[in-house]
């Protein structure tokens, strides 16, 4: 495990490739739209309004573009049935080699979610076909989770599970407030299986963490007796050997101190760098050499 801390006052460029219009839609518009949570869980209603609940928000997201069930295992999806923490509940994505090398995009969505759209990622050439994510979300009440692939033609497919949780947005954080504000843009990197190696043919696995606490705005200050400020982890870009890896864009739909897995391919002994950026326009990077050993 590697650990390291932002870089105070680093510029950052940015050069978005896709149009931060989603993630309005996630913070304004979706929303707005009518939840489920009044039907009551598992009954024909219920059902109903769940189906009606993800049409309307694949019409915001996708411009009503038509999604397509991902068959034969292409896309798969885990998420618990019942969540222990509705504030960190796992999510994880496995995409096959045919498929990843054909992906543009990757979304995460929780229906019944105050901000439905969680993560939109977006992989480059240093991710290696990009065959897994990973990450930990907030669920606020009984859901469907929806991980959608974007094919680089214009092709959506998507899978879908069901997760039993409650007040995921408003639980109290595991630190401090204050203390986590002191601590805000530390990472830590994780290679389980060792640095990238070209003679090995294949990605390896990477886990990041970045602390941040991740504040809804629907969680209590037991210390000022007031609501915690809407406050989260919403931009991160991880570069390796100056080739890009991963670009993932986030609410507050994800969980506190946000962690994410996804994969890295290229010769070891490169620069890993990672610059990430807050809703308050708080900027932190971190970079690691990976050398042979990690």
């Amino acid at each position: 495990v590697f650990s390291g801390r932002h870089r105070g006052g680093a510029p950052l460029r940015h050069t978005h490739r896709s149009s931060r219009r989603p993630f309005l839609l996630g913070a304004a518009s979706l929303a707005m739209l009518p939840a489920t949570r009044g039907a009551q869980a598992g009954g024909p209603a219920f059902a109903q309004r769940r189906l009606e609940r993800w049409e309307d928000l694949k019409a915001a997201l996708f411009d009503g573009r038509v999604t397509e069930h991902a068959a034969g295992g292409a896309l798969e999806l885990a998420v618990p049935r019942r969540a222990a923490d509705a504030a960190s509940v796992p999510v994880s994505v496995t995409i096959l080699p045919h498929l990843a090398s054909r992906l543009r995009a990757l979304w995460l969505v929780v229906d019944e979610n105050p901000a439905p759209l969680a993560v939109h990622a977006e992989p480059g050439p240093a991710a290696g076909g990009f065959r897994s994510f990973s990450t930990a979300l907030r669920v606020d009440a009984h859901s469907l989770v929806h991980a959608v692939a974007e094919l680089r033609d214009g092709r959506l497919l998507e899978v879908s599970s069901f997760v039993e949780a409650s007040r995921g947005f408003s639980a109290p954080l595991n630190t401090d407030f204050h203390a986590a504000r002191d601590g805000l843009g530390r990472m830590r990197l994780a290679l389980p299986e060792g640095p990238p190696a070209a003679a090995a043919g294949r990605a390896v696995p990477v886990r990041l963490t970045v602390s941040h606490p991740n504040t809804t705005g629907m969680q209590f200050d037991h210390r000022g007796r007031a609501a915690l400020p809407v406050s989260f982890l919403s931009r991160v870009e991880v570069r390796y050997r100056g080739a890009e890896a991963l670009r993932i864009e986030a609410e507050t739909s994800v969980s506190e101190d946000p962690v994410f897995g996804f994969t890295l391919a290229g010769e070891p002994g490169g620069e890993l760098r990672v610059d990430a950026e807050d809703s308050d326009g708080r900027r932190f990077r971190c970079a690691w050499t990976l050398g042979a050993t990690g």
